[in-house]
């Protein structure tokens, strides 16, 4: 029975049993294997004198127990496979179903949005350009009255032909500032609305003429790791590297 499918082992007036109860109940044999082995291997310990083997008749029930325990590591490695198998092969084939059922419509989604992409792309574009006009057009406007202001000899035409100068001034220089952000807001329209977003991305061209050092600053721990792992892989202790120990980590095994 899959542990998922498994009955409630609580009594009445109790909640349902929790996964970690059914596993207990299901592989209770397992358990008390583990906790035999635990309670010899912690007496064993326990004979040693300062914690240390003296002789090789303290050593051979060590090895007897580290072997039966890689034995049992084992078995319980292969029963929680065997038990949850099941389990990783339903969400796999769940996994795919959906994964073949999303691709349809993600695929008209992207489409689509590629078509009214490249339109908004032509509105948006045509919208920057006719706002440049209009600011060019109004900057056009202030220089014509400006130059009509110094012109005029007249002292109280020049003052409002100035003041009228300084107002197609401003005017121009609004007009400016929306040809800069003209096109960029969302389009709204009745059916939805259309955004255009745009990021910095990259792409690796000549892998060796990247200057690594500028790089640096941006590397984790863990991808400085990485690459010592396999520097270390391949030069073992013959090639130093600063701020690094290179050393054997030895580990005793046990077999039979």
């Amino acid at each position: 029975m899959e542990v998922s499918n498994a009955p409630s082992i609580a009594g009445p007036g109790h909640n349902l049993a929790t996964t970690a109860d059914i596993l207990r109940d299901r592989f209770k044999p397992l358990l008390d294997e583990v906790e035999d082995l635990a309670k010899r291997a912690t007496a064993a310990k326990n004979a040693l004198t300062d914690g240390a083997i003296a002789n090789d008749n303290e050593r051979d029930p060590f090895i007897s127990l580290g072997i039966e325990a890689r034995k049992l590591a084992k078995r319980l490695g292969e029963t929680k496979l065997a038990t949850t198998k099941p389990l990783r092969d339903e969400v796999t084939e769940t996994n795919r179903f959906f994964d073949t059922v999303i691709t349809r419509p993600e695929n008209i989604q992207s489409a689509f949005e590629t078509i009214v992409g490249r339109y908004d792309a032509k509105k948006r574009e045509e919208a920057r350009i006719a706002a440049a006009e209009v600011a060019r057009l109004a900057q056009e406007e202030a220089k014509r009255k400006l130059e009509e202001a110094a012109a005029s000899t007249h002292s109280v035409l020049g003052d409002v032909l100035m003041q009228e100068a300084a107002d197609a001034e401003h005017r121009a220089a609004v007009l400016v500032n929306e040809a800069v952000t003209a096109g960029s807001g969302p389009t709204r329209t009745e059916a939805g609305t259309v955004s255009a977003t745009a990021k910095w991305t990259h792409r690796i061209t000549e892998p060796a003429k990247i200057p690594l050092e500028k790089l640096r600053p941006y590397m984790s721990i863990d991808d400085i790791d990485k690459f010592v792992r396999a520097y270390v892989r391949a030069n073992k202790n013959t090639a130093p590297l600063p701020g690094v120990e290179i050393f054997q980590d030895q580990k005793t095994s046990f077999r039979g």
